[in-house]
């Protein structure tokens, strides 16, 4: 009857297939969701502290935040195709300059 434009999504092979063409289609999707995971985690809760207490501990939350982007990042990383090799060494890198500025941002008082 209608002779369609384009193929219209399969979703049956899994939820994999799908994340693999969204990136292949648009390669800038896993950098933008990795960065937007960061900003989450990192803004939400330097708010929420600072709600509750008034102040906030930005490199505590820098390296919560840097893990929970690590996470996901290597949930990436166990198929091909997901995520590239230096975007994996870029968070990283991002997670270790946050536990470095974590441990030397702390007071001997507060060891």
């Amino acid at each position: 009857m209608t002779d369609y434009l384009y193929n219209l999504p399969n979703a049956t092979s899994g939820a994999d297939a799908i994340l693999s063409e969204t990136t292949t289609v648009f390669p800038a999707f896993v950098p933008l969701l990795l960065f937007f995971v960061f900003g989450v985690v990192f803004l939400g809760g330097i708010a929420r502290q600072r709600v509750r207490t008034g102040t906030a501990d930005y490199s505590a939350w820098a390296i919560i935040a840097s893990v929970a982007t690590l996470l996901l990042a290597l949930l990436f990383s166990v198929s091909a195709g997901f995520i590239r090799l230096d975007w994996l060494v870029i968070v990283l890198s991002l997670n270790l300059l946050s536990a470095v500025w974590f441990f030397l941002d702390r007071k001997s008082s507060e060891v």
